[in-house]
């Protein structure tokens, strides 16, 4: 063998070592490609569905809150109907004929279980039932002996009736306001037919 032929063999050994890493190489290279391919359109179905669910949850959080502020805004009319009840109440005891005033006024005298004092009422009541409230009260003997006080309270009525240092608040704000926790379940099956 000379030393054409060996070149020759080493020649044709080394194409075909580097024919089967060329093939090799595109194989290797085909199948990266087509990993590579199915990597990206998996990635892709993936984000697709992480857009999707991200949307899906945006869509239910802007639902809930839009719930929410519903549910506030129906809560704060229910609310505001609810106090204009109340001062609808106000008013009307506060125009209650005076004989039934009067009576009201003196009931609620008698009920404080209060002996006696000073009766302190608004200016427009006390020139109005002042004296006849006085008379009605002492009359009755339930509450000891009280006075009309020449003070006036800021009220939309009712009295406040003063012994000492003690004072017992029964303006018609305070009257209405007492009951309104007890009565405010009525005012609501009432008005929006539940119950409160």
């Amino acid at each position: 063998m000379g030393i054409e032929n060996i070149m020759e063999k080493i020649l044709a050994e080394a194409n075909d070592d580097a024919r089967r890493i060329f093939e090799k190489g595109r194989y290797d290279g085909r199948g990266t490609i087509y990993r590579t391919e199915r990597l990206i359109k998996q990635q892709q179905v993936d984000l697709e569905k992480k857009i999707a669910d991200d949307v899906e949850t945006v869509k239910k959080r802007k639902a809930s809150v839009a719930e929410l502020e519903a549910r506030k805004m129906r809560l704060g009319a229910k609310q505001e109907a609810i106090s204009k009840c109340f001062d609808e109440a106000l008013l009307r005891l506060a125009k209650l004929p005076e004989d039934a005033y009067i009576d009201l006024l003196a009931r609620t005298i008698e009920a404080s279980g209060a002996d006696g004092g000073e009766l302190l009422l608004t200016a427009a009541d006390r020139a109005k039932i002042g004296e006849k409230l006085v008379s009605r009260v002492n009359e009755g003997g339930k509450a000891g002996k009280v006075t009309l006080s020449e003070k006036t309270i800021s009220a939309s009525g009712g009295f406040v009736l003063k012994k000492g240092a003690v004072e017992l608040n029964s303006t018609l704000e305070v009257m209405v306001e007492a009951v309104r926790g007890e009565v405010t379940p009525k005012v609501v099956a009432t008005l929006f037919g539940e119950r409160g």
